[in-house]
């Protein structure tokens, strides 16, 4: 991963608030600089004294992780499919049109 284009911060940003816990806390700060703080590699390199290779080795290797997680959880795909519902729910104007939806995001989950 030689650089992330911004529809990736924007995701891996997402993977790291879902699974960022099952980080060591070590890249859990390293990860936070970079997506939270928007700190370049070099400056989290200088403020941790080591390579700017070192933190983006540790930065690929947490978002492989991230992905590993997603692929075999699913919870950021199911909080994303949860929000949607929730949104169309707020929508719906019928009692039965909404208990239906109820029932529909109830059998989802």
């Amino acid at each position: 991963m030689a650089k992330i284009e911004l529809t990736d911060f924007v995701r891996y940003g997402e993977l790291f608030e879902t699974y960022g816990k099952l980080l060591s806390e070590d890249r859990q700060v390293i990860m936070k600089q970079y997506f939270d703080y928007n700190m370049t590699l070099a400056e989290i390199a200088k403020e941790r004294r080591v390579t700017r290779q070192a933190i983006l080795d540790s930065i690929t290797k947490s978002c492989q992780k991230l992905d590993a997680y997603e692929k075999s959880l699913h919870l950021l795909e199911k909080k994303k499919n949860l929000k949607n519902s929730l949104n169309e729910l707020k929508n719906l104007k019928s009692l039965n049109d909404i208990n239906k939806k109820v029932e529909e995001i109830l059998g989802d989950i």
